[in-house]
């Protein structure tokens, strides 16, 4: 899929909510206007169809917000790689506002999520042809994930390989391991990506989107 017709997509799925007065965070959230901090929505987390991606959507006390996500968010989507046996991986993280448009991927801390580390080149082949399929009131949701995986394919590998980047330094720095820096729970957040929403989405089908530039 190219990132245009990934973003003509995502923008359709919006739009269609957008018209029946609802936003991915009601679609996410079962319609609940009373999100409690820390919660999973939904309870269970949601398992795609291959059984291969996982994914939750939830939100933070506003005590909690740290200084690298952004300060308008309502809550974030944490997207899980699921192994055979049930171990996940986390690959991203989704900051979503009060309207439910995205605002920035993040790239968390290892302790945040727990589970296995996701390394870079790994995250470089899931995201060639990522696709998210679910039955039930999440399958847009699903969809709409799959479409920005894809929109967003180069930001992110970017943003992954500064967290690296990141780590390397913080290792030489502090004279510690890479195991020892990804559960320092100083450290909650190692990089994130603006989105700018629809901005992104619309260079994306005009053919040059700017997020490809930097």
């Amino acid at each position: 899929m190219t990132a245009a017709i990934a973003a003509h997509r995502a923008m359709q799925r919006q739009l269609r909510l957008a018209r029946r007065g609802r936003s991915w965070i009601h679609a996410l959230t079962s319609g609940s206007t009373d999100i409690a901090p820390w919660a999973h929505y939904p309870a269970r987390d949601a398992i795609d169809a291959s059984g291969c991606w996982q994914f939750y959507f939830h939100s933070h006390p506003v005590v909690a917000l740290d200084h690298v996500r952004d300060p308008r968010e309502r809550g974030h989507v944490h997207l899980f790689r699921r192994s055979p046996d049930g171990t996940l991986s986390h690959l991203t993280g989704l900051s979503l506002d009060e309207r439910g448009a995205p605002l920035q991927w993040f790239a968390p801390n290892l302790w945040v999520t727990g589970g296995r580390w996701l390394r870079t080149s790994t995250a470089a082949r899931l995201l060639r042809a990522p696709d998210l399929r679910l039955p039930g009131p999440l399958a847009g949701v699903a969809l709409w994930l799959t479409d920005l995986l894809h929109l967003y394919r180069q930001p992110l590998l970017q943003m992954l390989r500064r967290r690296d980047a990141a780590i390397e330094r913080h290792c030489a720095e502090q004279g510690v391991t890479p195991r020892q820096a990804r559960t320092d729970r100083r450290i909650a957040l190692w990089q994130s990506t603006p989105i700018e929403w629809p901005r992104d989405a619309v260079a994306a089908i005009e053919g040059s989107p700017p997020f490809l530039l930097t």
